[in-house]
């Protein structure tokens, strides 16, 4: 039978955000005890209490791997919000609206995120712009919809444009994931 530390570790250790999380000091440990719990008692067999979980995760702190390199590449990164932009379908692409900052051509249609400037906004668009030297670095969006999920922040749609991370997000989930993601890169 497994043990409730081996389960965690194997559970954190195969997870970026989690393993970022504990490794910079900045990891809520009973929401993330909370999020692996069912996982631990899978593996373990057993019904495992959230504060034990918690225990095992605040001990984890002195051999957590580092993970500099991404946390660097954040604090070197700008991030803004835009707040009116719309989803729009258009069955032609002479449709597509002038102020459409991204255009995806799907089966039989097109999607355009537009800016919708007096209409009635449904999302806000999150962005990060990146260092150069992020280019070639694989994960790091990833890394940020492990991170928004494990606080429960649910998005639309997330977009890595070379340097640039999109992240397209309902109006009243928009100032919770800016205070979380900026907690991420500059706490």
């Amino acid at each position: 039978m497994t043990k409730i530390s081996d389960a965690v570790k194997v559970i954190v250790e195969n997870n970026l955000v989690y393993s970022l999380s504990i490794s910079s000091g900045m990891c809520n440990y009973t929401k993330l005890a909370q999020a692996i719990k069912s996982k631990v008692e899978t593996m373990t067999g057993k019904d495992v209490k959230v504060n034990t979980i918690v225990k095992v995760l605040a001990g984890m702190k002195e051999n957590a791997k580092s993970y500099d390199q991404s946390l660097d590449i954040f604090k070197k990164s700008s991030m803004t919000i835009e707040y009116k932009y719309n989803k729009v379908y258009c069955n032609n692409i002479r449709e597509i609206p002038e102020n459409s900052i991204l255009v995806m051509k799907e089966s039989n249609y097109y999607t355009c995120i537009a800016n919708v400037n007096d209409e009635k906004s449904d999302f806000a668009l999150i962005k990060i712009l990146l260092p150069k030297e992020s280019a070639f670095t694989p994960g790091l969006t990833l890394l940020i919809t492990d991170y928004l999920m494990t606080y429960d922040i649910k998005f639309t749609n997330i977009y890595r444009l070379d340097t640039e991370i999109w992240i397209m997000i309902d109006n009243t989930n928009a100032g919770k994931a800016l205070y979380h993601l900026s907690s991420l890169f500059y706490s």
